[in-house]
């Protein structure tokens, strides 16, 4: 963590939604004093609380408007589809130089919203931290859970220059690796590394399911692989329904290349040639043993 600050580089950060990636922001932040208070913004009492308790959170409540004076930086840490009806109520409330940032997995409408909601639209920057895990709440957050992580952000040309240094700076002090790129980029690529393989496990629980829910011995004989395989379908449906929504454009075009492979996995099987098995095979080998290096 580097010396001991002694003027945090934010002053009061206003965190809505202190959930896994809100709560560990929090944590993180507190940790490493980069903030001077960190503030909460929760839907029910006891959420505020409880993260007062881990110490995500150094107060906070369940109304917006109340925490919002004196900000110095909002972080958006909720659903997406939330995101304009957060900024149309905050919008009146900040001031010129308040920062206002988010940590959603699909970009383009986020970047949309807020900037046609928010009153100083150049001060927000788009963020994305690739952290997390299937479970959900802050009784999972963790503040070393940016540590090694790759942190997107998705500025625009009217971003302002001082909020996106801003931005670089607080990922790179959070331990994150900073990588910048425009929001639909960003979507496309998510698309095919986080938004695709959620879909595709979630298919294969779901399938499976139909055999199992009911079989005491097919559950039996579920090994590791299949557990492994499917960990991330165990996460939140409505979190995922919000991204799958969002994203529907590029998940598709992504949901598209996928089942190029898996019909010519099908062609293959039905033509009973193992040749074509073997190389359909030895091309995700070869793809996943790459992404080690």
């Amino acid at each position: 963590m580097g010396e001991e600050r002694t003027d945090p580089p934010f002053g009061k950060v206003v965190i809505i939604g202190i959930g896994l990636i809100g709560g560990s922001l929090g944590m993180a932040m507190r940790a490493r004093r980069l903030a001077r208070e960190v503030v909460g913004v929760a839907r029910r009492p006891e959420t505020v609380s409880e993260a007062s308790a881990r110490g995500a959170i150094d107060c906070g409540g369940t109304e917006l408007v109340a925490a919002l004076p004196g900000a110095d930086l909002v972080v958006i840490a909720t659903a997406l589809g939330l995101t304009r009806r957060w900024c149309e109520a905050m919008a009146p409330y900040l001031g010129p130089h308040t920062m206002v940032t988010d940590v959603g997995s699909a970009k383009e409408q986020v970047v949309r919203d807020a900037t046609a909601a928010l009153h100083h639209p150049a001060m927000f920057v788009g963020g994305h931290p690739i952290a997390g895990s299937e479970q959900k709440g802050v009784s999972h957050a963790r503040a070393d859970l940016f540590e090694g992580a790759t942190y997107v952000l998705t500025p625009t040309p009217e971003t302002d220059p001082g909020a996106l240094d801003r931005m670089r700076t607080l990922v790179a002090d959070l331990g994150s690796v900073v990588v910048e790129m425009d929001a639909r980029s960003h979507d496309r690529l998510l698309a095919l590394t986080s938004h695709l393989p959620h879909v595709v496990v979630s298919c294969l629980a779901a399938a499976v399911g139909k055999i199992t829910q009911d079989n005491p011995a097919a559950r039996r004989v579920i090994g590791m692989g299949l557990m492994d395989t499917t960990r991330i379908a165990a996460g939140p449906a409505d979190v995922w329904t919000d991204i799958l929504i969002a994203n529907r454009e590029q998940i598709l075009a992504a949901l598209a290349l996928h089942l190029d492979v898996v019909t010519e996995l099908v062609d293959a099987l039905r033509a009973g040639d193992p040749d074509r098995v073997a190389e359909i095979l030895a091309r995700g080998q070869t793809a996943r043993q790459s992404w080690n290096t």
